[in-house]
């Protein structure tokens, strides 16, 4: 169960949130600039609230009161950025290989193929981003979440590059 109870101040207006979600399909819709995408980042831990609580399966990963703010890292919390966030340089496999914890790289190449496959991304393992349409960027993006296997998955403009 997610419990998301927080304010930030945004240039002109507050944000404030207050919802729980259990074990479904949430969607956050509003209009542009309205808080959806810092909403997310707010519980991914990309950006910090300014007061609140933020719980996720019992574990609380954000409480201004007791000054509890748990790194990205700690949360295990898959988050889809709205421009992918892909490393320019590196090829597909390269990027999708940044989603798995160190401890995991040695048996990885299994996992690896079996997301190429799911995602349908056999014919561009080797590829560059730039090479990419937006649809198999975002697959990328996603393929690397999910090697990470999160506990929630949190996708910010999730059809915006569908193909």
């Amino acid at each position: 169960m997610l419990i998301a109870n927080f304010k930030k101040q945004l240039h002109t207006f507050e944000l404030n949130i207050d919802f729980q979600a259990n074990v479904e399909v949430l969607g956050i819709l509003g209009p542009s600039g309205c808080g959806k995408s810092m909403t997310l980042k707010c519980i991914a831990g990309i950006e910090k609230p300014d007061s609140g609580y933020i719980e996720l399966d019992g574990v609380v990963l954000y409480d201004s009161t007791r000054r509890i703010n748990l790194s990205p890292q700690k949360r295990h919390i898959g988050y889809l950025f709205q421009h992918y966030a892909l490393f320019p340089t590196m090829t597909v496999e390269q990027n999708l290989l940044t989603g798995i914890r160190p401890e995991e790289v040695i048996n990885s190449s299994e996992k690896v193929r079996e997301v190429i496959h799911n995602l349908k991304l056999e014919g561009v393992e080797k590829k560059k981003p730039h090479l990419l349409s937006g649809g198999q960027k975002q697959r990328v993006a996603l393929g690397r979440i999910l090697l990470n296997s999160p506990r929630i998955l949190m996708l910010d403009e999730p059809l915006s590059a569908l193909d």
